[in-house]
């Protein structure tokens, strides 16, 4: 009991730490980009659509660390339970191994209404410490069900973002012009379309962009990341059986630049669906494979929350 208690406490305190790390990361990063600043050039339609998205996502962020923020205070809750239980715990346990010293002492003397009231106190107390021991199984319930709620918003933020800078990205780039035809510039365009439909949570309008693109032209720059974004749509509908049908297919394109994102989110897949041993062997892939990956400090967190 006190080695699942203390262990609780370690996983408490591991993920306090990355939510503190986490926010003043998040605070460097919004100082730094204000996507509400005043642009110090004449804005132009795409510059007015970019600075919407931005908007988009700077909202999306800040509920999203509001949200983080409720849960740092329910596992705040949660720990002062626990220190309570744990008090009492003790107490009780410490009651009761004096109790049976006690009658262990007396086990040779006639039984008379003193030991009946010891025998009598005792029981009293293992119903205490069954009490007890069924509440510390609710908080550690309540503690596994607040770190699902974080890996959930945690993969929100990180797949939007990993989005946004894509679309960011390829708009920047000067490569879409309107043409009539399914041409490179044609294909980006309709990419980043799905990308949009993915942020907005339209799922099927996403999926049926992405696999429209690989259908047309498999061999194209952007074809592994479509087929990225298929398993992160599933991932979205919280189908994760497909998603890591979706994500394995990523590894079958040629010199792919979602490789590690896909091994990352293979491991979220698995942890999802309780599958603990599996989701151990495809982060500890990414620790192995991948250690300029941007996952390969999260991936190392998880190892350890696995094997504890």
């Amino acid at each position: 009991m006190n080695y699942r208690i203390s262990s609780f406490f370690s996983k408490t305190l591991l993920i306090s730490l990355i939510l503190i790390f986490s926010n003043c990361a998040g605070s460097r990063a919004s100082s730094q980009n204000d996507p509400f600043k005043e642009p110090s050039r004449p804005i132009s339609d795409s510059d007015s659509q970019e600075n919407l998205d931005s908007k988009k996502l700077y909202v999306y962020l800040k509920q999203q660390k509001d949200e983080i923020s409720e849960l740092v205070g329910r596992i705040d809750s949660l720990n002062t339970i626990v220190f309570s239980q744990n008090e009492n715990f003790v107490a009780v346990s410490n009651s009761l191994d004096s109790l049976k010293s006690d009658f262990n002492q007396q086990a040779t003397v006639e039984e008379d209404d003193t030991q009946v009231d010891v025998l009598n106190t005792m029981i009293h107390l293992r119903n205490k410490v069954k009490i007890l021991e069924d509440r510390a199984f609710y908080t550690d319930s309540l503690y596994f069900e607040i770190v699902n709620d974080l890996v959930q918003i945690e993969n929100k933020i990180v797949s939007l973002t990993t989005s946004y800078k894509e679309m960011i990205q390829l708009k920047t780039s000067g490569s879409i012009k309107e043409l009539p035809s399914i041409s490179d510039e044609e294909y980006t365009a309709r990419y980043i379309e799905s990308l949009s439909f993915y942020q907005n949570g339209e799922w099927n309008k996403s999926l049926d962009g992405f696999t429209y693109l690989i259908a047309v032209n498999s061999s194209h720059d952007l074809a592994d990341n479509c087929q990225y974004w298929v398993g992160e749509v599933y991932y979205g509908l919280k189908d994760y059986k497909r998603s890591i049908t979706e994500f394995e297919k990523v590894f079958s394109f040629p010199g792919t630049n979602k490789a590690d994102d896909a091994q990352y989110k293979l491991g979220l897949c698995y942890l999802n669906i309780n599958n603990n041993s599996r989701a151990l062997d495809e982060f500890t892939k990414v620790k192995d494979y991948y250690s300029n990956s941007e996952y390969y400090k999260k991936a190392i967190q998880y190892i350890k929350q696995l094997r504890n």
